[in-house]
């Protein structure tokens, strides 16, 4: 009787069996998940962005995919895209995260949660950031300490003269804040109203605080959330972008000021 016993399996030896081969499952299935949702996630970004098969795109999962595929979503999301064309021209890199998102958004439908998008534009290409931020209110800039020194073109005295002035930005409400700190107008000792009486409203916008309106300028589903003029010279633009942005193609047509 004592032998039998001893030879029977031990009931915890078969759970245990039973957890190692789960284990090993569970490890195989996150191995396949991870190596096949990143190249279907590239896919999906691509096609909007137009990019290229050979365009570089860097997809990021967080946490277990495994256990996140149970719910039917994907959870901690981040995906890189270095130089990526944005609107009108814009160009820079760009790193789209969100919380959580469906399987179903690879094929363009659901709704992704915690999603924000952030561009980093460098110092030689800022011109275009500069003039989509301001509205055109400056044409030209450079970033230097933490504010932006910016120039355009005007007239006086029958003459045309370079005017500089250093801006800060920040972002209202979805909306640009301009802050002049200072103008200057090349050949000329003059002060900020004086400059105001000769540039008329496209100069004053430099000279006085003001805000501006872009939401004309970006679709629906994304809204600006902040603007960082770094050390290095370059820009960056935060955005918080809408749940339904993939899937409602309203929220991907221009916005408006109205």
């Amino acid at each position: 009787m004592t032998e039998q016993r001893e030879r029977r399996p031990r009931w915890w030896l078969r759970i245990l069996w039973v957890v190692v081969i789960l284990a090993v499952l569970a490890g195989a299935g996150e191995i396949a998940l991870r190596a096949i949702l990143p190249g279907a996630i590239s896919a999906a970004v691509r096609q909007p962005l137009e990019l290229s098969g050979d365009h570089p795109v860097d997809v990021q999962l967080g946490g277990s995919v495994l256990l996140h595929t149970v719910t039917g979503r994907l959870g901690d999301v981040t995906v890189t895209v270095p130089d990526a064309p944005l609107v009108d021209g814009l160009q820079g890199d760009l790193t789209v995260h969100a919380d959580s998102a469906p399987f179903s958004l690879v094929s363009g439908s659901g709704e992704v949660q915690g999603a924000t998008a952030s561009i980093t534009v460098p110092k030689d290409r800022i011109d275009q950031t500069i003039s989509l931020l301001t509205k055109g209110i400056a044409q030209t800039g450079t970033v230097r300490e933490g504010a932006l020194d910016v120039g355009r073109s005007m007239e006086i005295f029958g003459q045309k003269v370079s005017l500089s002035a250093t801006l800060k930005l920040g972002v209202e409400q979805g909306d640009v804040r301009i802050t002049p700190e200072g103008v200057k107008a090349a050949g000329f000792d003059l002060t900020a109203k004086q400059i105001d009486s000769f540039g008329g409203p496209a100069v004053r916008a430099l000279t006085q605080p003001q805000t501006v309106c872009v939401r004309d300028q970006l679709p629906r589903g994304i809204e600006l959330t902040g603007i960082e003029l770094s050390s290095t010279g370059s820009v960056r633009v935060d955005a918080k972008i809408s749940p339904t942005l993939v899937s409602d193609p309203k929220q991907r047509e221009k916005g408006s000021c109205g």
